[in-house]
């Protein structure tokens, strides 16, 4: 949830770069994917009933949970980072999002991860593309 806080954040970040893994473009999707996984195609029917508590619970609701609204308002380099095996986080929801994002941005889909620590499960290539991200972006 760290990258969405990022996206998120009101005021925004003053930052002058974001590598951003694995966000949701939006926390009905967050909630589907997740009871999809637990429940089958059944877990969909709980994301209205999940979503529609955010607002009494919380005092926020959903539209405030939504970083794909959000994503093309940041003008820092981002450098998006997503797994073909997420189920998390499906790859297409991270294209999609990486798709709403303003300029300067790239992406990396790593073929074969999950929601997982993506330095951990590619360790050198990651390594390697995020010190690169960060030489062309930090001045």
């Amino acid at each position: 949830m760290g990258g969405a806080a990022v996206v998120l954040a009101d005021p925004p970040l003053q930052v002058n770069a974001m590598i951003l893994e694995s966000v949701y473009p939006t926390i009905e999707q967050a909630i589907t994917d997740r009871l999809v996984i637990r429940f089958g195609w059944l877990g969909k029917l709980g994301t209205p009933f999940l979503t529609w508590q955010l607002k009494p619970r919380l005092g926020f609701g959903r539209d405030n949970l939504r970083p794909i609204k959000q994503v093309g308002k940041i003008t820092v380099p981002k450098f998006f980072i997503a797994g073909t095996a997420d189920r998390d986080t499906l790859a297409q929801e991270s294209k999609d999002l990486f798709a709403a994002a303003a300029e300067p941005k790239q992406f990396w889909l790593v073929d074969g991860a999950a929601h997982v620590d993506m330095n951990d499960f590619a360790k050198d290539e990651y390594e390697k593309r995020i010190l690169e991200f960060l030489a062309r972006n930090l001045n």
